[in-house]
């Protein structure tokens, strides 16, 4: 063979193995174009951000005292509960991102069925959503992973507490206004025990914690009897848990409706001023030249995976005119998709965003 013929098939012997290694390995096709059963693949998915928001309200219950009727004839105030009734109000709201599968960044991988070079590989958690994909070892082989716990609100329903007996143990063979009259007595001689206690005339050991506890012995006992003329009120805390998921189409969505007076009703179909989460992104990935949307939807591309650069956004929740929450967070379906090579190489996906976040040549 002359010098000529050998450097050409040489020439040709290395474009046909830079051929072999460019050949499609496989093809990504957004979802609906796909036809499972008659494709050797998989789907995936890239997470979108749900925004887990737990209100957490109390509820204060008015109870108007078995004696509320003879209130005025003893004491010239009106700061008495005259009737039953029942007031809510919003104690704060913790609002927490939740990484979920996105449906409009869901893709079908076909892989090729010919021989050649090493084979892609795709790892997804049971949800869906991709985390490695690409050829040799995964970039965290060998390493143990840090499992973040994220904190949850701990204020759960506190339940009412139940009636006590204390006047139907004090009633026994008496009229309401025989018992008004003595309820009136007995809180002026617990008042008057309260001021000898406080003044020194009262023989007691000079210990702190003593006179601590006698003194908040009578102020419970002055309120046991004083809530039979005065009425009380009891609270509880409760949490309510909306769940939503912010869009480019619509920054600001209502997700319920509340009142001081009916509390808390999820939806719109409450009574009250409307909640509503409003979420304006900042804007930090619009100089990235992405992909239309159409693009992504109406083409295949092979030897590439889709990936996300998610959006900073202002997250802001209010209640009628008042603002209960706001600050930043990312927002990951408000930020682009963008198309990874997957050639010789292995990539790890942050599985909260969608990002790439990690690389590893071959």
């Amino acid at each position: 063979m002359n010098h000529f013929l050998t450097k050409f098939a040489i020439s040709l012997l290395a474009l046909t193995m830079v051929g072999s290694q460019l050949q499609a390995q496989f093809t990504t096709t957004y979802a609906k174009n796909a036809t499972p059963g008659q494709q050797n693949g998989m789907y995936y998915s890239l997470p979108q951000t749900m925004l887990r928001l737990d209100f957490i309200i109390e509820e204060t219950r008015y109870e108007k005292g078995p004696l509320g009727d003879y209130t005025s004839n003893y004491y010239e105030t009106m700061d008495y509960v005259d009737y039953e009734s029942t007031e809510y109000r919003i104690v704060d709201v913790k609002t927490t991102p939740v990484a979920c599968p996105d449906p409009n960044a869901l893709f079908f991988v076909t892989f090729a069925t010919g021989r050649g070079s090493e084979k892609v590989q795709f790892e997804v958690l049971p949800n869906g959503i991709i985390r490695s994909a690409g050829v040799g070892k995964k970039c965290d082989d060998g390493v143990d992973k840090l499992v973040i716990q994220k904190e949850q609100p701990q204020c759960n329903q506190e339940p009412i507490e139940p009636e006590s007996d204390f006047f139907a143990m004090l009633s026994l063979g008496k009229s309401n206004a025989q018992m008004a009259k003595e309820v009136v007595d007995k809180i002026e001689e617990i008042r008057k025990a309260k001021f000898y206690l406080i003044s020194g005339d009262v023989e007691m050991a000079s210990n702190p914690q003593t006179f601590n506890a006698m003194y908040q012995k009578l102020d419970d006992l002055e309120k046991e009897y004083a809530s039979l003329l005065f009425g009380k009120s009891v609270s509880r805390k409760m949490v309510k848990t909306v769940y939503v998921i912010p869009n480019k189409e619509v920054s600001t969505q209502t997700v319920a409706k509340f009142s001081e007076t009916e509390g808390f009703t999820v939806g719109t179909s409450g009574t009250g001023n409307p909640i509503a989460v409003q979420t304006l992104s900042l804007n930090t990935t619009e100089n990235i030249n992405a992909p239309s949307q159409s693009a992504v939807e109406s083409m295949s591309y092979e030897n590439k995976v889709f990936y996300r650069v998610p959006e900073m956004a202002n997250v802001k929740v209010t209640c009628g005119s008042a603002t209960l929450f706001e600050d930043r967070m990312i927002v990951n379906q408000l930020g682009v998709l963008l198309m990874a090579p997957v050639i010789n190489s292995m990539l790890e996906f942050d599985t909260e965003t969608g990002q790439v976040v990690n690389i590893r040549m071959q």
